[in-house]
């Protein structure tokens, strides 16, 4: 394989990888103003430290998001290296950990157990 072939295929991954990072930008106005009410709620429940974190952690996360994605943007449109594609999958990262503070944010639900002879009150 020659290298015009190599940087092609190069250039097409890294503009791929920009271009899923940035399609979050989309919908930023309704998830910052989402995150911010969600920020702005009180507490009413005990939870544990830990889904409290997580749920902290998510919504200040999708508000810090452009501050994520605009410098590896730059980063990795500057750089002609193997290292722009690890700026350009940054971003991406970023998202998957929010995705794990988003699953992880809510407080596991206790079911009630209920006997199948019972009708339900």
């Amino acid at each position: 394989m020659d290298t015009a072939s190599t940087s092609f295929y190069q250039d097409n991954l890294l503009w791929g990888l920009l271009l899923l990072g940035g399609l979050p930008l989309l919908s930023y106005p309704f998830v910052v103003l989402a995150s911010l009410m969600g920020l702005a709620s009180p507490s009413t429940i005990k939870v544990h430290w830990f889904y409290r974190l997580m749920n902290k952690s998510f919504l200040w996360g999708t508000m810090a998001y452009p501050l994520v994605y605009i410098p590896c943007y730059w980063l990795a449109r500057g750089d002609n290296g193997s290292l722009s594609l690890c700026y350009a999958a940054l971003p991406l990262l970023y998202l998957a950990v929010l995705y794990l503070c988003f699953r992880w944010m809510d407080a596991p639900i206790k079911h009630k157990s209920t006997d199948k002879g019972k009708a339900p009150d």
